[in-house]
């Protein structure tokens, strides 16, 4: 189906609007600029003095961007920057394999695109070195369209729309790399109107476009295409040998694609901006050094127009535009002045006939400011006017790969964040591209149509993770809309600089593990680490520069954890030495460490061992050198000399201790420094606590419960109390005056809640007294029953053993008659005297009218107490009868002192003394 003429005529003007290029006024429209004089010091600078320390760099913000931009973590930012070095250093291997076509990462893995056995083979090999996230994937070829491919491309070409036609389903060629279609491309179609030869997705993609605009200068005016003409691409077509479409049809894996012209944003320093001989605005990339180490700045080759800018002047960041500023911030010292640089191919040269010199869009910034620290980290612009708390630290550099998360900074839109889409060469107008389109630059690079960027941007860094990728090149838009942002691809930029360059790397100060004590045996290791926070990883490839005074400095490799180390020297005594980390020309400043070398070794604990947990220790064991002494110290002391056979035993059963105990020792010998000291630590159980008011198996009537329950601990030790395993309270055990005033400090305030605990200062080196009072209240509300108290003390942030008893609550109160005894006795009950004797028959029984013998004192017997057999030979008791409640005599009536009392109280009599008559001589007949 055709394209109605005019929708090509919006897609034409589309096509062909021309979009100002990377230029932006430094100075108000109306003020005429100026060019700034030469900087007064053109000299080198002299290498950088170590940075001063990182401030503590926050990560809330780089967090919050990352969260809003890319939906991930701040953790998941850096896996993905480690995870896309891996990929880079598996690249090189995986080009010399066969059936290799490209790399990406898509759903956490990296994904290898390509066919046959010995890439299968290389693609295990990797994943047995490090983590498995390496996957085979056959390349995607491109699919057939439905219509006549040459019509549909040069008919939406002319029209200036994005569309894409598959290669012919007779393609039987695969494409093998960017550089090899790019060269064939320009060999065999030409240069013109051709955009990008990028890789994603498992296929190749050609891109072109309308002419592209220029570098500098006013917008070009939009062109209609000529009569007889749709499009340039269509009158290339005429000229060339053959059509894009054409040659897309040759291969299998190739499609073409109609993008919008992509301009230049020529608008610093780590992301901070920059002012180019006083008109033009840019932004800096990253921080270097030359190859005789002189500080540099990196930022697109574009900025130095052709190699005519003279001088860097830094823009006050606070008036950026990134910073809501107006236009351009004023001038704030001078940066440097432009070397090398080169925006295409070599010396800045256009796109030639067979597409051989793609090139790369760096710049470097040389004669760098004396006294101007330059920090490998790149603004977020979160706090313009102090941009290095949260600055991202740069650690090494790494090779972009679609899917590949990415952040980008620059002092006209700020902080952006996206993936990447594309991999490749691309071609960016050049300043001469106007008007014939005949100005094209070739470069590799990569694109992102997620991440954001604005005209003043360019030269700006890309990263992932703290990784640098790339330098910020323009920007692909259609209209007022912007459709991509392009970038260079920093490490084949960096390759292209005569000499070589090397970034300048975030280092930590080396972390010297100074022993306890300071001291090390002679030739035994010395250690440290070198941390690698606020950054993700420690730089690779870094090492620690270790100083002596009075001998040459000497260089130790860091370990895949940031971990080093050397051996002590042999002499004893004193020794001092600085340790830096270093990679390169970056360097870290130095750390000092002191120690103290002994010709003794350590001596060692055998026992008790490294987190034992004790009911008791008697002794603490080990070995050492014979003959010499062993001092041990912390929370048991002791001084022994080892034996003969090398071994060392000091008692410490004398030296009662509880909770979480340390000890050290050191070997010490008449004319020799002390050796290193050793430590152990180990956890001593408190023992039970003592409880006084509640012994095991009492039996208790509601009204005779103790006031409280309580006993004794160790001095300083939080007692707690459970019954039926709920928390009563928490009590201090505390000798001295104050252990009455804290008794019962933690009592419940409702039945069977639990308070909180109290806790006192704890003693000393885990020892305390085992006589300190402690008391809770007795928790209201028992029902009657069993119950279970269980007491444990805790000492030091270690609980003891339970105290555990049992008592039974009776459901039932004593009887009190009254004019009783005092409150809590039982009242004796008067029986006759023939009672107590077992089988004697009552006189006054057998002789009515008789007077009876006085009656004998009854004895009062605690009601729980245990009850003579019937019939047995013994004193009589008094059983009391179970009084109703709310009547303490029993009659459920209030008491009567009267005739009524005394008869009842005659009649027990009676009856009481004819039972026992009858049970005693039911005994004697037996």
């Amino acid at each position: 189906m055709k394209t109605p003429k005019f929708q090509l005529m919006a897609r034409a003007a589309v096509a062909v609007s021309i979009v100002l290029a990377g230029t932006f006024s430094a100075f108000p429209a109306t003020a005429q600029a100026t060019v700034a004089p030469p900087l007064t010091d053109p000299s080198p600078a002299s290498p950088l003095p170590a940075p001063a320390a990182a401030p503590g760099i926050s990560d809330a913000g780089l967090a919050a961007a990352v969260r809003r931009d890319l939906n991930m973590s701040l953790a998941e930012f850096n896996a993905a920057g480690a995870q896309a070095k891996r990929a880079a250093d598996a690249v090189p291997s995986l080009r010399e394999t066969p059936g290799y076509v490209g790399t990406s990462l898509a759903g956490g893995k990296i994904v290898v695109e390509g066919t046959g056995s010995g890439l299968q083979a290389r693609v295990a090999e990797l994943n047995q070195a490090g983590p498995a996230d390496f996957v085979l994937a056959a390349p995607a070829a491109a699919t057939a369209g439905t219509e006549d491919a040459a019509t549909a491309v040069t008919a939406d070409a002319a029209a200036g729309a994005h569309q894409s036609a598959g290669a012919h389903q007779s393609a039987g060629v695969l494409a093998a790399s960017t550089q090899q279609l790019f060269e064939a491309y320009v060999r065999d179609v030409g240069s013109t109107g051709l955009q990008a030869v990028v890789y994603a997705d498992g296929r190749f993609i050609i891109r072109t476009g309308a002419a592209n605009v220029a570098e500098a200068g006013p917008p070009a005016p939009e062109r209609q295409p000529a009569a007889g003409a749709s499009s340039a691409l269509s009158s290339q077509a005429a000229t060339t040998k053959i059509s894009p479409v054409d040659f897309v049809a040759r291969y299998a894996n190739v499609a073409l694609e109609q993008g919008s012209p992509i301009s230049t944003e020529e608008d610093f320093f780590g992301g901070q901006g920059f002012i180019v001989d006083g008109s033009t605005l840019c932004s800096a990339g990253f921080s270097a050094f030359s190859n005789a180490g002189n500080p540099i700045v990196l930022t697109a080759g574009h900025c130095a127009a052709d190699g005519a800018a003279k001088q860097a002047e830094i823009e006050q960041s606070t008036d950026a535009a990134a910073a809501a500023g107006t236009g351009s911030g004023a001038a704030a010292g001078g940066l440097g002045n432009f070397g090398f640089s080169q925006f295409g191919g070599p010396g800045n040269s256009r796109v030639d006939d067979n597409g051989t010199n793609t090139g790369t869009d760096i710049a470097v910034l040389e004669t760098i400011r004396k006294g101007l620290r330059l920090q490998p980290a790149v603004t977020r612009w979160d706090n313009p006017g102090d941009p290095g708390p949260t600055a991202v630290q740069i650690v090494g550099s790494v090779a972009p790969f679609p899917g590949q998360p990415v952040c980008r900074s620059g002092r006209s839109l700020g902080w952006s964040c996206g993936t990447v889409d594309t991999v490749g060469i691309w071609t960016v107008g050049g300043p001469n591209n106007v008007p014939d389109g005949a100005d094209l630059r070739a470069l590799n690079g990569f694109d992102s149509t997620s991440v954001k960027s604005r005209s003043g941007d360019s030269g700006g860094p890309w990263i992932s993770g703290n990784f640098a990728v790339g330098t910020h090149t323009g920007s692909e838009g259609s209209g007022a809309a912007q459709v991509r942002a392009i970038a260079t691809t920093l490490e084949d930029a960096l390759a292209r600089i005569p000499g070589g360059v090397q970034l300048e790397l975030f280092l930590n100060k080396p972390v010297p593990a100074i022993p306890a004590g300071g001291t090390v045996t002679a030739g035994e290791p010395i250690t440290g680490h070198v941390p690698a926070a606020p950054a993700s990883a420690v730089a690779p490839h870094s090492s620690v520069r270790i100083t002596v005074p009075g001998e040459s400095p000497f260089e130790i490799p860091l370990d895949a954890d940031g971990k080093w180390s050397f051996p002590a020297p042999t002499a004893t005594g004193p020794f001092t030495f600085k340790a830096e980390t270093v990679n390169g020309f970056s360097h870290s400043g130095a750390a000092t460490g002191d120690v103290r070398v002994s010709d003794l070794t350590a001596p060692v604990i055998t026992a008790p061992a490294e987190g034992w947990q004790l009911a008791r220790v008697d002794a603490v064991d080990g070995t050492g050198e014979p003959g010499h002494t062993v001092t041990l110290s912390g929370s048991v002391q002791g001084t022994v000399m080892v034996g003969d056979d090398g071994r060392w035993s000091i008692p410490v059963g004398d030296q009662p201790a509880y909770g979480k105990l340390s000890v050290t020792a050191v070997l010490s010998a008449s004319g020799h420094p002390d050796s290193p000291t050793v430590s152990r630590a180990f956890t001593v159980l408190p023992p039970a606590p003592a409880v006084a008011s509640m012994p095991d198996g009492l039996h208790v009537h509601p009204d005779e419960l103790p006031a409280s329950i309580s006993g004794t601990g160790l001095d300083g030790a939080e007692v707690t109390v459970l019954v039926d395993g709920i928390p009563v309270g928490a009590a201090p055990a505390r000798n001295g005056p104050s252990a009455a005033g804290a008794k019962g400090a933690a009592a419940l305030a409702v039945a069977r809640a639990a308070p909180d605990s109290v806790s006192l200062p704890q003693a000393a080196s885990g020892a305390g007294s085992a006589g300190a009072p402690w008391s809770v209240p007795f928790p209201a509300g028992l029902a009657a029953g069993p119950h279970t108290l269980s007491v444990t003390q805790t000492f030091d942030g270690v609980a003891s053993p339970p105290a555990v008893s049992a008592f039974i609550l009776e459901a039932t109160s004593a009887v009190v008659p009254p004019g009783a005894a005092p409150p809590g006795a039982v009242p004796p009950v008067a029986v006759p005297p023939a009672a107590a004797e077992p089988g004697a028959v009552s006189s006054a029984a057998a002789e009515p009218g008789s007077t009876p013998p006085a009656p004998t004192p009854a004895i009062a017997v605690r009601p729980d107490a245990d009850q003579p057999e019937a019939g047995a030979a013994a004193s009589p008791t008094a059983v009391p009868a179970a009084a109703p409640p709310g009547s303490p005599d029993g009659t459920g009536q209030e008491p009567d002192t009267g005739l009524v009392p005394a008869a009842i109280s005659g009649a027990g009599a009676l009856l009481l003394g004819t039972l026992l008559i009858v049970f005693g001589r039911r005994r004697i007949s037996r």
